[in-house]
């Protein structure tokens, strides 16, 4: 008997899912999306308070998410929290954009980055499907790429997680809990 199809049978569907790939085409799709991160973050000026002077930026796009509400909820937040305390969620975001564009371009605490942009990209969503004319599919594709990278080792091809991994499973091995969670981030 062979002992290739007896162990290929019971486990074709395992072995279908256990499929691989090399990793690199997912090193470029973070990249690339990491600098759509970057390039993102290059228009919340806060010169201009972030819009709120020249009714562009990210004072125009929340105004539209407070005009057409995806969620009543949603828009209460943007006029009751967010709207008084504007300069401080305009630093934020510029702040975790630029954040997410590092951390993927790099491939540097790839994980990491990968869970803010998701939270990040979460937000966008859930504020500008309402507003007419968007393209609801945009926002899909903003929430799976992140999602990729959260659950696979994206940052280690073309990306610095690489280099970390193996210093990181020797410290884990050895007892570091602060190294099995960097480790993951990685």
């Amino acid at each position: 008997m062979d002992d290739r199809t007896t162990e290929a049978r019971p486990g074709l569907l395992a072995g279908w899912c256990r499929v691989t790939a090399p990793l690199w085409p997912l090193g470029l799709a973070r990249i690339l999306y990491g600098y759509l991160w970057w390039k993102q973050s290059a228009w919340k000026v806060p010169s201009d308070d972030f819009g709120r002077k020249s009714g562009g930026g990210l004072w125009y796009w929340v105004q539209q998410e407070i005009q057409y509400p995806t969620f009543g909820a949603y828009r209460d937040f943007l006029v009751g929290v967010m709207i008084p305390n504007w300069t401080f969620f305009g630093w934020m975001t510029l702040l975790t954009e630029t954040f997410i564009g590092v951390t993927l371009m790099l491939g540097l605490g790839t994980r990491l980055g990968a869970l803010v942009a998701l939270g990040m990209a979460a937000n966008i969503t859930l504020g500008i499907l309402g507003v007419p004319h968007e393209w609801g599919w945009t926002y899909v594709m903003l929430l799976t790429f992140p999602a990729l990278f959260l659950l696979t080792d994206a940052g280690r091809s073309v990306g610095l997680d690489g280099f970390l991994v193996g210093p990181l499973d020797r410290a884990a091995a050895g007892g570091s809990r602060a190294a099995r969670l960097a480790r993951w981030l990685v």
